[in-house]
Protein backbone atom coordinates (compact mmCIF):
# COMPACT_ATOMS: atom_id res chain seq x y z
CA UNK A 1 0.00 0.00 0.00
CA UNK A 2 3.15 2.37 0.31
CA UNK A 3 4.42 2.20 -2.39
CA UNK A 4 1.03 2.81 -3.99
CA UNK A 5 0.80 6.00 -2.46
CA UNK A 6 4.09 7.21 -3.24
CA UNK A 7 3.33 6.47 -6.83
CA UNK A 8 0.36 7.95 -6.61
CA UNK A 9 2.16 11.05 -5.02
CA UNK A 10 4.91 10.99 -7.85
CA UNK A 11 1.98 10.77 -10.24
CA UNK A 12 -0.06 13.90 -9.01
CA UNK A 13 2.81 16.06 -8.32
CA UNK A 14 4.16 15.59 -11.96
CA UNK A 15 0.38 16.49 -12.92
CA UNK A 16 0.43 19.25 -10.84
CA UNK A 17 4.07 20.67 -12.23
CA UNK A 18 2.80 20.58 -15.76
CA UNK A 19 -0.31 22.27 -14.90
CA UNK A 20 1.78 25.05 -13.36
CA UNK A 21 3.68 25.49 -16.28
CA UNK A 22 1.22 25.76 -18.14
CA UNK A 23 -0.50 28.42 -16.38
CA UNK A 24 3.02 30.10 -15.64
CA UNK A 25 3.33 30.04 -19.58
CA UNK A 26 0.39 31.41 -20.58
CA UNK A 27 0.84 34.64 -17.25
CA UNK A 28 4.36 35.11 -18.50
CA UNK A 29 2.90 35.52 -22.22
CA UNK A 30 0.35 38.14 -20.85
CA UNK A 31 3.34 39.86 -19.20
CA UNK A 32 5.95 40.29 -21.47
CA UNK A 33 2.92 41.75 -23.84
CA UNK A 34 1.90 44.24 -21.18
CA UNK A 35 5.77 45.24 -20.37
CA UNK A 36 6.05 45.98 -24.29
CA UNK A 37 3.20 48.03 -24.14
CA UNK A 38 4.12 49.90 -20.84
CA UNK A 39 7.94 50.10 -22.34
CA UNK A 40 6.18 51.96 -25.59
CA UNK A 41 3.90 54.32 -23.31
CA UNK A 42 6.92 55.24 -21.00
CA UNK A 43 9.16 56.29 -24.18
CA UNK A 44 5.93 58.35 -25.77
CA UNK A 45 5.23 59.88 -22.23
CA UNK A 46 9.46 60.63 -22.10
CA UNK A 47 8.60 62.18 -25.66
CA UNK A 48 5.48 63.81 -24.73
CA UNK A 49 7.72 65.27 -21.40
CA UNK A 50 10.83 66.52 -23.41
CA UNK A 51 8.12 68.56 -25.95
CA UNK A 52 6.35 70.22 -23.29
CA UNK A 53 9.58 71.51 -21.70
CA UNK A 54 10.14 72.81 -25.01
CA UNK A 55 7.28 74.46 -25.70
CA UNK A 56 7.48 75.87 -21.67
CA UNK A 57 10.84 77.31 -22.53
CA UNK A 58 9.47 79.24 -25.57
CA UNK A 59 6.39 80.39 -23.40
CA UNK A 60 9.22 81.41 -20.39
CA UNK A 61 11.24 83.51 -23.42
CA UNK A 62 7.95 84.77 -25.01
CA UNK A 63 7.01 86.27 -21.72
CA UNK A 64 10.25 87.38 -20.54
CA UNK A 65 10.57 89.54 -23.68
CA UNK A 66 7.03 90.66 -23.32
CA UNK A 67 7.80 92.05 -19.84
CA UNK A 68 10.97 93.56 -20.84
CA UNK A 69 9.04 95.57 -23.80
CA UNK A 70 5.66 96.25 -21.84
CA UNK A 71 8.74 97.41 -18.90
CA UNK A 72 10.46 99.48 -21.81
CA UNK A 73 7.11 101.02 -22.95
CA UNK A 74 6.17 102.17 -19.09
CA UNK A 75 9.33 103.86 -18.90
CA UNK A 76 8.54 106.12 -22.16
CA UNK A 77 6.64 108.67 -21.11
CA UNK A 78 4.92 109.87 -24.28
CA UNK A 79 3.49 106.47 -24.75
CA UNK A 80 2.01 106.14 -21.44
CA UNK A 81 0.50 109.70 -21.26
CA UNK A 82 -0.70 108.98 -25.59
CA UNK A 83 -2.37 105.89 -24.02
CA UNK A 84 -3.82 107.57 -20.96
CA UNK A 85 -5.32 110.64 -23.44
CA UNK A 86 -5.92 108.72 -26.60
CA UNK A 87 -7.43 104.86 -24.93
CA UNK A 88 -7.57 105.44 -20.97
CA UNK A 89 -4.62 103.49 -20.31
CA UNK A 90 -6.39 100.56 -21.96
CA UNK A 91 -3.64 99.44 -24.08
CA UNK A 92 -1.40 99.43 -20.81
CA UNK A 93 -4.12 97.40 -18.97
CA UNK A 94 -4.39 95.09 -21.33
CA UNK A 95 -0.89 94.65 -21.93
CA UNK A 96 -0.34 93.67 -17.97
CA UNK A 97 -3.59 91.71 -18.56
CA UNK A 98 -1.69 89.52 -21.22
CA UNK A 99 1.48 89.19 -18.86
CA UNK A 100 -0.25 88.17 -16.16
CA UNK A 101 -1.89 85.59 -18.28
CA UNK A 102 1.35 84.35 -19.91
CA UNK A 103 2.68 84.12 -16.18
CA UNK A 104 -0.72 82.03 -15.47
CA UNK A 105 -0.20 79.81 -18.47
CA UNK A 106 3.74 79.53 -17.73
CA UNK A 107 2.71 78.36 -14.05
CA UNK A 108 0.28 75.62 -15.64
CA UNK A 109 3.25 74.27 -18.21
CA UNK A 110 5.34 73.84 -14.80
CA UNK A 111 2.87 72.32 -12.37
CA UNK A 112 1.92 70.06 -15.75
CA UNK A 113 5.63 69.01 -16.67
CA UNK A 114 5.93 68.47 -13.01
CA UNK A 115 3.23 66.14 -12.56
CA UNK A 116 4.27 64.32 -15.53
CA UNK A 117 7.22 63.61 -14.43
CA UNK A 118 5.40 62.29 -11.46
CA UNK A 119 3.51 60.09 -13.42
CA UNK A 120 6.33 58.97 -15.27
CA UNK A 121 8.31 58.13 -12.67
CA UNK A 122 5.43 56.16 -11.40
CA UNK A 123 5.59 54.20 -14.56
CA UNK A 124 9.04 53.19 -14.64
CA UNK A 125 8.55 52.26 -11.25
CA UNK A 126 5.49 50.01 -12.06
CA UNK A 127 7.26 48.44 -15.34
CA UNK A 128 10.49 47.62 -13.09
CA UNK A 129 8.27 45.96 -10.29
CA UNK A 130 6.31 43.65 -12.87
CA UNK A 131 9.79 42.99 -15.12
CA UNK A 132 11.06 41.80 -11.68
CA UNK A 133 7.70 39.73 -11.34
CA UNK A 134 8.42 38.53 -14.83
CA UNK A 135 11.78 37.17 -13.82
CA UNK A 136 10.51 35.67 -10.81
CA UNK A 137 7.95 33.89 -13.02
CA UNK A 138 10.30 32.37 -15.38
CA UNK A 139 12.48 31.26 -12.62
CA UNK A 140 9.10 29.56 -11.38
CA UNK A 141 8.46 28.18 -14.88
CA UNK A 142 11.41 26.80 -15.20
CA UNK A 143 11.11 24.89 -11.54
CA UNK A 144 7.49 23.47 -12.48
CA UNK A 145 9.32 21.97 -15.70
CA UNK A 146 12.02 20.70 -13.75
CA UNK A 147 9.77 19.34 -11.21
CA UNK A 148 7.18 17.97 -14.23
CA UNK A 149 10.35 16.20 -15.44
CA UNK A 150 11.61 14.88 -12.03
CA UNK A 151 8.53 13.60 -10.57
CA UNK A 152 7.24 12.23 -14.60
CA UNK A 153 10.80 10.28 -14.36
CA UNK A 154 10.44 8.87 -10.80
CA UNK A 155 6.98 7.76 -11.44
CA UNK A 156 8.17 5.71 -14.69
CA UNK A 157 11.36 4.02 -12.81
CA UNK A 158 9.23 3.33 -9.23
CA UNK A 159 5.86 2.60 -11.26
CA UNK A 160 8.31 -0.46 -13.85
CA UNK A 161 10.22 -1.21 -10.54
CA UNK A 162 7.25 -1.70 -8.51
CA UNK A 163 5.20 -3.04 -11.56
CA UNK A 164 4.72 -6.32 -9.84
CA UNK A 165 3.31 -5.07 -6.09
CA UNK A 166 1.22 -2.94 -8.48
CA UNK A 167 -0.50 -5.80 -10.24
CA UNK A 168 -0.81 -7.47 -7.57
CA UNK A 169 -2.15 -3.97 -5.45
CA UNK A 170 -5.15 -3.67 -8.82
CA UNK A 171 -5.27 -7.12 -10.12
CA UNK A 172 -5.54 -9.16 -7.49
CA UNK A 173 -6.07 -6.91 -4.17
CA UNK A 174 -7.21 -10.20 -2.15
CA UNK A 175 -3.55 -11.44 -2.43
Amino acid sequence: MGKVLVLLFFVLSAIASVGGYLYLARLIAAGEIQSAEGQKRIEEGQSAIEEGKAKLETGKRELSKGKEKYAQAEDNLFLVLADKLLEGGKSFKEGREQIAEGARQVAKGERDINAGERRLDAGKLELSQGREQLRRAKEALAACAIGGAVFSFLSIVFGFWWRRTLIRFFVHPDA
